[in-house]
């Protein structure tokens, strides 16, 4: 399909264009090229393209307006967007990201470099749909719940997702529930170009094809879905087109991981009592001590089966923290799952956006979230 793709080409350099026309033409695509704003979104309310190439600088209402007017026409809020520039600044690249962009390309470019992007965004929008058989009974929602915020909870939610996905009969999708102030982009370096807020738009139509074009496919084989940008996108995610997004990720992976917020919003705890496992992640200090007790005594009093709570203790080794049999004495309740710290390769794989598990699996941390991603297979599937 991606052969015969329609792009549409906005730029008013008329060497520019050609080069495009060129370059793309040569990979069988089909090219539709306009020079302003205006008249793209004209052409794409009638045509929608397959793809769209955005020059920033154009008359009229420039590449990032533009950007922003496709994300809000139905026929192109899926649409996937590069945007092509002469600035290389990283406020620039971020501005085009907010507005909804997929990729950002710096002119002057390679024309093997814009082929190759353009081919890895048409593949991505397609998604993994039929790729892989869904599974042949409902998949199982795994909840990753922090007993305080910076107790590992994402870095645990993420690498997790990895270790899940090395299964290649397992389909794995990743929900950054944390609608505010996500950072599993982050953790995969992965741009916010589609989120959540593209499947709530759509709540009540969604199918696997719109599900394939939202989520976005990490090299890990982890399908991704984003928290909102902008925290106070937040809340337009309402419980019930929560509820609705959930149900179409269940029926169509193996495993959904949600990496939760840290509060007991209704969309958390509606999350938390749909969920066939929670991982309860906390530390060796009284606050996610204290906290993850009140979280026991919240769960027994919303029906939860003590036995869907999962405990890891993570910097189990920590010389100034808590003993692990004292914790367990006070919640009364055992945690075999512990982690040691990972110390400053887990750091610096958080900061590069590449999960330890990939970069470093021999790693001591990445071993044992390994095993942990097998105890919870073991324990949602049996």
């Amino acid at each position: 399909m991606t052969q015969d793709a329609l792009i549409l080409v906005v730029d008013d350099d008329p060497a520019i264009g050609k080069l495009l026309r060129l370059v793309l033409e040569q990979s069988g695509y089909r090219i539709h090229i306009v020079t302003t704003g205006e008249q793209a979104l004209s052409y794409a309310a009638a045509h929608p393209p397959d793809l769209a190439i955005l020059d920033v600088m154009l008359p009229g209402i420039d590449g990032y307006t533009l950007c922003r007017r496709l994300r809000d026409l139905r026929q192109t809020s899926l649409t996937p967007i590069l945007m092509l520039t002469a600035q290389s600044d990283i406020r620039d690249k971020l501005a085009g990201f907010n507005a909804g962009a997929d990729d950002y390309l710096t002119k002057p470019f390679e024309p093997q470099e814009l082929a190759f992007r353009v081919k890895a965004l048409l593949a991505r929008s397609q998604g993994v749909s039929g790729a892989t058989p869904k599974p042949a009974q409902r998949g199982h929602l795994v909840s990753v719940f922090g007993a305080k915020g910076g107790v590992g909870k994402t870095t645990l939610a993420v690498n997790l997702a990895v270790a899940l996905a090395r299964n290649q009969n397992s389909r794995v999708a990743l929900l950054d529930a944390d609608f505010s102030f996500g950072d599993v982009g982050a953790h995969l370096n992965l741009a916010p170009s589609r989120t959540i807020l593209d499947l709530i738009t759509r709540a009540d139509d969604l199918d696997d094809q719109v599900l394939s074009k939202v989520l976005i496919r990490h090299e890990s084989n982890v399908q991704v879905l984003l928290s909102p940008y902008r925290p106070e996108d937040a809340e337009r995610i309402e419980p019930e087109a929560l509820k609705r997004v959930l149900e179409i990720l269940t029926d169509t992976y193996d495993f959904v991981l949600a990496d939760c917020a840290v509060n007991y919003d209704e969309r958390t705890l509606s999350l938390l009592e749909r969920s066939d496992l929670i991982v309860m992640v906390l530390t060796p200090e009284i606050g996610p001590v204290k906290n993850t007790t009140t979280f026991l005594d919240l769960a027994a009093q919303m029906g939860i089966v003590l036995g869907k709570i999962q405990l890891v203790l993570n910097r189990a080794d920590s010389a100034v923290g808590i003993a692990a049999r004292e914790i367990e004495n006070a919640l009364q309740k055992p945690i075999p799952l512990r982690l040691m710290s990972g110390g400053r390769p887990v750091v610096m794989s958080v900061n590069r956006g590449v999960p330890i598990l990939m970069e470093q699996p021999q790693h001591p941390f990445a071993q044992q979230v390994t095993r942990i991603a097998e105890v919870i297979r073991t324990q949602v599937t049996h």
